[in-house]
């Protein structure tokens, strides 16, 4: 069973910027220089800084155009389009080229749209080389889980010098001031809660080095390679929130929350498996996102062995295999 693989793939509703959807200019397989424990995509098994691939803008655009009139008809606006998928796209040679052309596409059509863009933490000075970028893109968003002495076990790569990264981060920041947002991740292993507060008052003190004001707190919700993370306790997580706000940041609170209005895909197993293929989702969620079609096309990937089914924190989730 051949399913095609999308860059325009996936959708949510955010409670910070709105209806979200998602597009991913890289495509399988993953291309990351990180390998990074909460990531939903698995173990980054190529480690690339910079990859020279084809991508097919046509396609992007086309497939942007065809969920921007989806979305008209049941009268949902698109709040944002964040980059992201199989890996970073910063490792893109060409990604300005990709992303003028979303900005173009949002402007031509006289859309309100922001232009997320995930970058990580280490191809983050890519942007100094490639300014043109940060013209097209509202927000860039990076991940952040480097705590202390743990750093490498949460995965970092250390083939790359972390002070850089920072001293990085803070020359993007002044190019371009509040276009960079950190993604704080919290989450649990065992009885150990990331990041404790030894960790967040190093962060606290390493992100006012970089001059960078807004941060947005993850709290990992959903499984990753190895399920060895588990949701922190909401509570700790609104005493994080507390702390960098005392201490002088911008913070919000990302929630993912699907959208309640129900979508006709021309093709909804296509779409469900380019959903979960990156990103799991439970059966409540995926029932809530694409109604019986959707359980349907469920049964079907993982009758074809192209999606299995993962126990974690006390719910089932599903996720999509790559066809070898």
């Amino acid at each position: 069973m051949n399913i095609q693989l999308l860059h325009v793939y996936g959708f949510y509703f955010s409670n910070i910027i709105g209806n979200v959807i998602l597009a991913d200019p890289l495509l399988p397989p993953k291309k990351c220089p990180l390998d990074c424990i909460s990531c939903p995509l698995g173990v980054t098994k190529r480690f690339e800084r910079e990859v020279e691939q084809r991508v097919d803008v046509n396609s992007i655009i086309s497939e942007l155009q065809e969920i921007v009139e989806v979305f008209k008809q049941i009268f949902l606006n698109i709040d944002a389009i964040y980059m992201w998928g199989f890996g970073d796209p910063l490792v893109l040679s060409n990604l300005d080229s990709v992303v003028k052309a979303v900005s173009q596409f949002v402007n031509d059509r006289g859309l309100k749209t922001k232009i997320l863009l995930h970058a990580s933490s280490v191809n983050i000075g890519r942007l100094v080389k490639h300014r043109e970028i940060l013209d097209y893109v509202d927000d860039v968003i990076v991940p952040y889980m480097w705590y202390g002495e743990d750093k490498v076990s949460l995965g970092w790569n250390l083939e790359h010098n972390f002070n850089l990264f920072l001293e990085m981060m803070k020359s993007v920041n002044m190019l371009n001031k509040n276009k960079i947002t950190v993604e704080l991740h919290v989450f649990r292993i065992g009885d150990l809660i990331y990041p404790d507060q030894h960790h967040l008052a190093e962060t606290i003190a390493h992100l006012r080095n970089t001059k960078i004001e807004n941060i947005v707190i993850k709290r990992v919700d959903r499984p990753s390679e190895g399920h060895v993370l588990k949701p922190a306790p909401e509570g700790y997580v609104n005493r994080v929130k507390e702390e960098l706000i005392n201490s002088g940041f911008r913070v919000s609170v990302d929630v993912f929350t699907p959208i309640k209005r129900r979508i006709a895909w021309r093709n909804t197993i296509t779409a469900l498996y380019n959903y979960i293929v990156r990103i799991p989702l439970k059966y409540s969620e995926i029932k809530e996102m694409y109604g019986d079609l959707g359980v349907e096309a469920l049964n079907n990937l993982i009758a074809k062995n192209l999606a299995v089914r993962r126990a974690w924190s006390g719910n089932i989730y599903f996720k999509g295999l790559v066809a070898r």
